[in-house]
């Protein structure tokens, strides 16, 4: 690292999250920060964050919003803390809508995050008693002209196993 919380990634600087917010604390001692779990289940967590001030009136003043979703299975990180990295981005998004965010919008969290996803693609697996019943699906979806869109539901690594023979029935029909 260059400077203290700053973090030099292919020749761009990135401030980290905590940077950001021990900048927003001293330049708006008087504004709050808050996070909101927009949704969240078993495979993926949406978050807000919201920066403002509370007026003399008592209504909320929001300046800037941030917003970032992660997914459990996009990283060996997430499959324990999609929430907390989750947060963190929302956060880091909202510092940087402030003015915040250095000379990049994303923070330095969320530009590691993002290299080691693509370089660590998570490995689904895949059963042969799964293939059967998607194929099964899919053989009744044709019969009722809905092929295309049951193929979509279907997860990345089932849709590559699957092409040919989606294919195939698109064909006969």
């Amino acid at each position: 690292m260059s400077k203290e919380g700053v973090v030099n990634i292919r020749g761009k600087e990135y401030k980290t999250v905590a940077l950001r917010v021990q900048e927003f604390r001293d330049k708006f001692p008087n504004y709050f920060l808050t996070t909101e779990i927009v949704k969240i289940d078993d495979e993926q967590c949406i978050v807000k964050a919201y920066a403002g001030v509370y007026l003399d009136n008592g209504q909320v003043q929001t300046f800037a919003t941030g917003h970032a979703q992660e997914f459990r299975k996009a990283s060996q990180i997430n499959g324990t803390s999609y929430v907390e990295n989750c947060e963190t981005s929302a956060i880091g998004r909202c510092l940087a809508g402030l003015g915040l965010g250095g000379t990049e919008f994303a923070s330095a969290n969320e530009v590691v995050n993002a290299i080691h996803q693509q370089n660590n693609p998570p490995v689904e697996t895949i059963t042969e008693e799964q293939l059967e019943i998607a194929k099964n699906n899919l053989e009744e979806a044709s019969k009722r002209g809905e092929l295309k869109q049951a193929f979509f539901k279907l997860t990345p690594g089932v849709q590559a196993k699957l092409r040919e023979f989606a294919n195939e029935l698109k064909k006969s029909a």
